[in-house]
């Protein structure tokens, strides 16, 4: 029970990496609120967590939004009294090639990927300074790290908004370390690589995925696709007691990708 009572915010949390991460920490004790934009699928988590009797709570939130950060961040406090860790999951894409990408392939991707990280960050850390206590996990992208990017929407240049946003998420953590540290909270983050997620056919048609993933296998020292239970016991660490003297550190977890080593 590593996470025995925190209570845990998890944006994006209602599916894929955000869900996984919630069953993860629900396993090790922690009270789970699951902060997504989709109500059904809240619902759902919600409600998956509690059958299993787990403490959980759904708010509806969307990150890129700085007003609704901060009312979750309170209405979450007055329902629990604490916050302990919060996951900045939360993250979109808008793959476009280089030469057709506009300010609506742009924007969105940065607001949510990186301006919502930043949001959730600041509306936390009061709750957790008063505590002299907290663990902040970012999660960011192999795209972010400088791996090379595949022929993405028909263009190496397709992913860009989104490798630029998590490659600011990285630094972003680094920045919010050396602000929070001082006052007992660690902020780390996570990069993950080949995951199989709803978030990885989100831009793609199913033919387009199988590719995609064929193309990683070969360039994955580990030749896999990682499973998401292995994404989310890295996260665990992060939020743990475990990785009590980390902080503004960028850990990959991608099977070794032999275009960054």
């Amino acid at each position: 029970m590593r996470l025995k009572d925190k209570v845990a915010i998890i944006t994006g949390g209602a599916s894929g990496i955000g869900k996984a991460t919630a069953d993860m920490f629900a396993a090790h004790g922690a009270k789970i609120v699951i902060a997504d934009i989709n109500p059904k699928a809240i619902e759902t988590a919600v409600g998956d967590l509690q059958a299993h009797g787990v403490t959980a709570a759904g708010h509806l939130c969307d990150v890129a939004n700085r007003d609704d950060t901060h009312a979750l961040m309170k209405a979450v406090h007055t329902q629990f009294g604490q916050i302990d860790i919060l996951i900045n999951n939360a993250g979109i894409s808008r793959y476009k090639s280089f030469a057709d990408a506009t300010s609506a392939d742009w924007d969105p991707v940065l607001a949510v990927d990186l301006k919502g990280v930043f949001f959730c960050s600041q509306a936390v850390a009061p709750f957790m300074r008063e505590r002299s206590y907290g663990r902040i996990v970012n999660i960011s992208s192999a795209l972010g790290t400088g791996a090379a990017p595949h022929n993405t929407a028909g263009s190496p240049g397709g992913s860009a908004a989104y490798a630029s946003a998590k490659a600011g998420v990285i630094m972003l953590t680094k920045t919010l370390a050396r602000e929070l540290s001082p006052d007992g909270i660690t902020v780390n983050c996570v990069a993950p690589g080949s995951f199989l997620t709803e978030f990885s056919s989100s831009t793609r048609t199913p033919e387009q995925v199988e590719e995609h993933l064929e193309y990683r296998r070969k360039h994955l020292l580990l030749r896999r696709v990682g499973t998401l239970t292995e994404l989310a016991t890295v996260i665990l660490f992060f939020a743990s007691e475990d990785s009590s003297y980390v902080t503004g550190q960028t850990l990959n977890v991608d099977g070794g990708r032999s275009d960054r080593i």
